[in-house]
């Protein structure tokens, strides 16, 4: 091979690692990003073209100061036919999202409870049908919380062509990898510029809707099966 096409190969080689390196960077969410408050998203089940309301969950996210630490405080409640009816609280690290404790209790899907301290998780998982699993594994640092999903997409530092990969742990599934990638910009009535972002979260595919200037979540779109989605949607003048 002559020594130009040579070197121009071994450019291209550089070249495709440096892009494969770029699109899936480690997330760095910052929680200051985010706007504290209540959300209230009606939720509704799409499947062979027609779409019917089920329910509403009602999203409060605050921070609060444990043990000399501030902390995000987040209480996701639900009241829907297919979800079921439950309530999520999880604390996080503010301002990075490095998780600290969930509770997740819920009429059809029982209650997981974690801690997390370091490298530590412990807790206990009780399912129905199953009996109670106490949990109490070494993870890596780097493992964020499941339930905190979408506050890490939504605290990174968004822009087009943005993406994050990395790896989130439930007392339900275990540690699952997540993606998520900016696929671009799109204007929602009365919601303003938003970043449409494309996820998948052990594959479960998911797209969010984000707004620009605070980073709410005003829309999400949830792929559950061939022809069914679950649509997450904060209705018009919230």
């Amino acid at each position: 091979m002559p020594a130009r096409l040579f070197l121009a190969f071994v450019v291209f080689v550089v070249c495709a690692a440096s892009l494969r390196a770029q699109s899936a960077r480690v997330p760095q969410p910052d929680g200051r990003r985010l706007r504290l408050g209540t959300d209230s998203m009606e939720v509704f089940l799409i499947r062979g073209g027609e779409r019917g309301r089920t329910g509403i969950v009602v999203d409060r996210l605050d921070t609060v100061r444990v043990d000399g630490e501030v902390r995000f405080h987040r209480v996701y409640s639900r009241i829907d036919s297919i979800l079921g009816n439950g309530v999520d609280t999880l604390v996080d690290r503010f301002p990075d999202l490095v998780p600290r404790r969930v509770v997740s209790q819920s009429d059809g899907g029982g209650t997981e409870m974690l801690t997390w301290r370091d490298s530590r998780i412990t807790g206990s998982v009780e399912q129905p049908g199953q009996e109670k699993r106490s949990i109490d594994t070494t993870v890596a640092t780097s493992l964020y919380s499941g339930a905190s999903f979408d506050l890490i997409v939504r605290a990174s530092p968004l822009a087009d062509g943005y993406s994050i990969a990395a790896a989130a742990y439930s007392g339900r599934k275990g540690a699952r990898r997540f993606t998520a990638r900016v696929a671009g910009s799109e204007k929602l009535a009365e919601f303003g510029d938003t970043w449409r972002v494309v996820a998948d979260y052990g594959g479960l595919p998911v797209t969010f809707w984000i707004t620009k200037s605070s980073r709410r979540l005003v829309r999400q779109l949830v792929h559950v099966a061939s022809g069914t989605e679950l649509l997450f949607q904060v209705p018009r003048g919230s």
